[in-house]
Parts: structure tokens; sequence; C-alpha cells
């Protein structure tokens, strides 16, 4: 199914998922996973943990929020699927990037993990039938398909890809 499938489009997360050409679920998923970062990993090497301003992510807590995020996001869309109806409950992206303490791991293995979340996430989604994909739930955020979920995380990855490219370059 494609991105013009989603109908309506979540409040929420409706930003992330425009963000998606409309391709096929699986196509997005594999488009900005592994070669799409692995295209820009001299420049994430070189940034190492530099910020652009106080207080803000360094390249391996950006990743580490990725992968904290996918498993969380694919979780919810397999609760979906499965036609679960217990209300979710949120989570505070910041104090998961503090307890998670990315910055003692080396940004190699923060990408493996990042590309092997990838690969389950595909195979989960790949599972999901068109009609499971069009089930709908309830996040904190709001009402929203399991097909927007899927686009919702790879528009999450180009989100923080055009942060980085907008706002990490340019440092010295």
């Amino acid at each position: 199914m494609k991105r013009s499938d989603i109908n309506p489009l979540p409040a929420h997360h409706g930003a992330y998922i425009q963000k998606i050409e409309d391709i096929e679920l699986i196509d997005a998923l594999e488009k900005y996973g592994k070669p799409y970062w692995q295209a820009e990993m001299d420049k994430f090497i070189a940034l190492g943990d530099k910020v652009y301003a106080p207080g803000k992510w360094t390249v391996r807590d950006m990743i580490q929020h990725l992968i904290d995020c996918e498993r969380i996001f694919a979780y919810r869309a397999l609760r979906f699927a499965r036609n679960d109806k217990t209300a979710l409950t949120g989570f505070e992206e910041n104090d998961y990037a503090i307890t998670a303490q990315a910055s003692r791991r080396s940004l190699g293995e923060l990408f493996e993990e990042f590309f092997t979340v990838r690969q389950t996430t595909i195979q989960l989604f790949k599972s999901f039938t068109n009609e499971m994909l069009m089930r709908e739930g309830q996040m904190p955020s709001g009402s929203i398909t399991v097909l927007g979920i899927g686009f919702a995380i790879a528009g999450h990855n180009k989100h923080h890809m055009g942060i980085l490219k907008e706002r990490y370059y340019g440092i010295q």
C-alpha cells in the first residue's frame, strides 16, 4: 500500500508521513533505511560528539533516538494490527536520550543495531495484510492506522537526516 492510501492523514504524525513520496510502504522503509544512512557515514564520523547548540543531541544520541522510536512505533503497529484496543501510554524522548547513554557506544555499534531494527520492522510490516495495515488505533497523540505508523517511521528518519544536514554539517 502507498502513502496516498492513508486517509485521513493523522494530525500529529502527518508531517513525518508527508515527507515520504507516494511509494509502497516497504519501498519507503527500505529507501530510508541502511543505504540512506550509510551514504552519509563519513560525515557522521567527522562530526563526532559535536552539537550545533548547547543541550542538543550528538549524532550518536540521534541514532539511539531513532532506534528507540522505531521499536516503540513498531510495537504500536503490531498491537493495532492484532486489533489490541488496550490504551497506550506515551514516552518522553528526552528522558530516553539521557538514560540510553549513547555516548558509551560506538557509532558503528549504534548503526548496526539501527539497521537490524529496520530489518525487523520491514519483516513485521511485510507480515501484515492490507486489512491489518488499515486498522486504526489510538496513540497518546491521536488516531492513526498501521499503515500511517509505517510511513511515520520512514518519515521520522528522513526528518532527522534533514536536521543533521541543516544544522550539524556546518559545524567546525
